[in-house]
């Protein structure tokens, strides 16, 4: 029988300390509070004082019935949302902070249908709205230090389910297979404190585990001489040349004699099979990348309160200045969406 006197801890997201921000709240905000919240997220620099996104002119006058900005210096007129990812958006204020605070609060996401009801507005707008949130968390995640300590490396394979024919007999070997190419999500995740899970996350998607991507990604993100932990593949390898590498042999035991293991990537791949089974059904591979960033921030910021979340996730977007490559996505030909190409943004710590 288990002591009278052992208590477990409250889980994080059961606290009081999980939730400052609600959607009853927002509602009860009036205009000038939803656009000063703005104004805060677009120029935190400045204490939400705009500046021209053209000429970068601070001297300005404000169109008060149109809630926009021109500039005495290039006369260009601009709003809270101009040159941002959010730009040309005709979505009202209120109901985008609303959406990051549903986001903020779905741990494992939401469907695009979904967000598309709980906002009341047609399906392109909820997809698109979420896609930009999606790839600024992608453009916004390397301006930060390399990683270092213990990290921890796998790589899991994405192939979505295919459902069988209704007859045994027309069903040959594999049908269960989909015809969709398969891709491997590699994960890097930094370690914490014990007991604290891991501090950050980084996802790439790569063809299959091979010791060349898998060498190139970690040396490019992770200090030399750290320790890294994965299992026995022969992939990783290489990792010992610049690293001091431990090997989980997955077949002998998933736990070694001194404790090592690769549970925080195998968290991360547990949290991911959930948002993809539930929420997500199937993706083309230039997707993928979104998808898996979006659960290594989940998991990086598992221990924020909502509010911090949402402002968060509202403020990216509102300081990339380059151009989503999801604005008007259902207006031309759909244009790869990998967003490879961002430039590295300012900096969102991920504290641990």
């Amino acid at each position: 029988m288990p002591s009278k006197n052992h208590t477990h801890e409250q889980h994080f997201l059961l606290s009081a300390k999980a939730r400052s921000l609600s959607i009853p709240q927002i509602a009860e905000w009036d205009e000038e509070t939803v656009f000063k919240t703005f104004r805060e997220l677009r120029w935190p620099k400045t204490g939400g004082e705009p500046y021209c996104p053209i000429c970068g002119s601070v001297d300005h006058y404000f169109i008060k019935g149109r809630r926009q900005w021109r500039c005495k210096d290039c006369g260009r007129t601009y709003s809270v949302t101009s040159g941002t990812w959010l730009h040309s958006s005709n979505l009202p204020l209120k109901t985008i902070l609303i959406a990051m605070v549903l986001l903020a609060n779905a741990v494992k996401g939401v469907s695009a249908s979904q967000l598309m009801r709980h906002l009341d507005v047609q399906y392109k707008t909820a997809y698109t709205l979420y896609h930009k949130l999606r790839s600024a968390l992608l453009g916004t995640r390397y301006d930060q230090p390399a990683m270092k300590g213990e990290i921890q490396t796998d790589g899991a394979y994405l192939n979505p389910y295919k459902r069988p024919a209704n007859r045994a007999m027309d069903r040959p070997d594999g049908d269960r297979e989909s015809s969709m190419p398969e891709s491997c999500i590699l994960v890097i995740r930094q370690a914490g404190e014990k007991g604290k899970g891991a501090t950050r996350t980084l996802t790439y998607v790569i063809d299959k585990e091979n010791a060349k991507d898998i060498q190139y990604h970690v040396e490019d993100n992770v200090q030399p001489g750290s320790t890294i932990v994965s299992d026995e593949h022969s992939a990783y390898g290489n990792l010992q040349v610049n690293f001091e590498r431990v090997v989980v042999n997955h077949k002998i035991c998933y736990c070694g004699p001194e404790g090592e293991n690769t549970n925080q990537a195998e968290s991360f791949f547990a949290r991911f099979r959930r948002m993809f089974k539930g929420q997500i059904h199937r993706a083309s591979r230039e997707y993928l990348e979104l998808y898996a960033n979006e659960v290594a921030y989940r998991e990086d910021t598992r221990r924020w309160d909502n509010g911090r979340i949402a402002f968060d996730m509202l403020g990216r977007m509102l300081t990339l200045a380059d151009d989503s490559p999801f604005r008007g996505y259902w207006s031309r030909s759909r244009r790869n969406p990998a967003v490879a190409s961002l430039e590295s943004p300012p900096s969102f710590p991920l504290a641990a």
